[in-house]
């Protein structure tokens, strides 16, 4: 009995200390990946804990698209403590072991189920969701009084109708490639993995020239004909920005572009061939923790202390344009702004695929949308080329 009340005591007084001793345990270093152009609201929103618990944080603008480079950085020991990718990366980052589970860390209920979905791969939990963002169709208002289309008929008559009459060059500016083309993908009946509610359940087929898919390819063509999107494949929205196109493809990314052009548009969701709105790709941007790194007990500290707050998801996606992915967060964003209207087809898209063969998808898939968007081959063509050779790398 001495023996159990000595064990209690000693317990009680370390849980008592252990409030004094916290900041000394948080004192150190970490070094954290962000995309180019976030780190000042990185740094803003982590800097009172930085300065609370006596921690250096070197934040830089070193990550971008894939795993950052971590693949080779981390095992040398030149990688960061914490960095910031795509959910879709989170198949391969576990495959190559560069990442630490954080199944222990993460608050699932703070989280839409998407979301955690995203960041979890063979049973564990590896990334803290920040913020989800999604393509969307901006409007030109200018040229289209009427606002956003609800269905594809309106908005195909309408580019065609401003096309004919000179008002417009092109219908939809978009990069043609799978990611960016993926409503339309969808809305023709085409698709990558198999996905049920939310979960992609085999790879070991895909749908990339599905039979829906190969009896609707001629639309595309006719489309692409039509001038109903935009050869040009670029990035910035150019004969958007310019005036010369009803509608673009656009990200949270573009709205700072879009704003100093002085477009006045709408956001909205992409119109289904087959009624409501065909699905884009959302993405979930989290912070994973690199497997080499040193620092563990602190960065999980500034996972839990900060990285999961409402205030911080808040601050970071307020500062791009995109939608928290804490829930708290997301209750704070006003309906009718940008990023609400956004979150809100957000809401219905399909999670990017985060299994490591993506990489493969990506190299054929878009592949295939640079050959037909250039003339050398018919959607259809295109897409079943892609679609052998997906299933021949993937061993199908």
């Amino acid at each position: 009995m001495k023996k159990s009340r000595l064990g209690v005591g000693l317990l009680s007084a370390a849980l008592l200390a252990f409030g004094s001793i916290a900041p000394a345990q948080a004192a150190g270093t970490l070094t954290i990946w962000v995309n180019s152009g976030d780190e000042a609201a990185y740094k803003a929103a982590s800097a009172d804990w930085a300065a609370k618990n006596g921690v250096t944080l070197n934040i830089l603008a070193k990550c971008g698209l894939g795993d950052c480079g971590l693949s080779k950085l981390g095992p040398a020991g030149a990688g960061p403590d914490l960095f910031v990718a795509t959910h879709d990366n989170t198949g391969s980052l576990v495959k190559s072991g560069v990442v630490t589970s954080l199944s222990t860390v993460i608050n699932k209920a703070a989280y839409p189920a998407a979301a955690v979905e995203g960041v979890s791969f063979n049973f564990g939990t590896w990334g803290i969701p920040i913020s989800i963002s999604n393509i969307a169709l901006a409007t030109n208002l200018s040229l289209v009084p009427a606002g956003a289309p609800k269905d594809w008929a309106t908005l195909e008559s309408t580019a065609t109708k401003l096309i004919s009459s000179g008002k417009a060059d092109v219908g939809v500016v978009t990069h043609i490639d799978g990611y960016f083309m993926q409503p339309f993908f969808e809305s023709i009946g085409g698709y990558v993995f198999p996905n049920k509610n939310g979960k992609y359940t085999s790879v070991s087929s895909n749908g990339i020239y599905s039979s829906k898919l190969a009896k609707n390819a001629n639309l595309m063509d006719k489309w692409l004909a039509a001038k109903l999107f935009d050869k040009a494949n670029t990035y910035d929205a150019s004969n958007f920005t310019n005036g010369k196109a009803p509608f673009a493809i656009v990200g949270p990314w573009s709205i700072d572009g879009l704003d100093k052009a002085g477009v006045k548009y709408e956001i909205s969701g992409v119109p289904s061939l087959n009624g409501g709105y065909a699905r884009a790709f959302s993405g979930v941007s989290a912070m994973y923790l690199n497997r080499f790194s040193k620092n563990k007990f602190l960065a999980k500290q500034f996972l839990t202390e900060v990285v999961q707050t409402k205030n911080f998801s808040k601050a970071i996606t307020a500062s791009n344009s995109s939608y928290p992915a804490n829930l708290e967060a997301a209750t704070t964003v006003d309906k009718n702004s940008v990023a609400g209207k956004f979150g809100a087809y957000g809401a219905i898209c399909l999670p990017m695929p985060n299994v490591a063969e993506m990489n493969s998808v990506w190299t054929y898939w878009n592949g295939a949308f640079a050959d037909w968007a250039s003339g050398k081959s018919k959607f259809g063509d295109a897409m079943k080329t892609a679609s052998k050779n997906l299933n021949t790398s993937l061993g199908n």
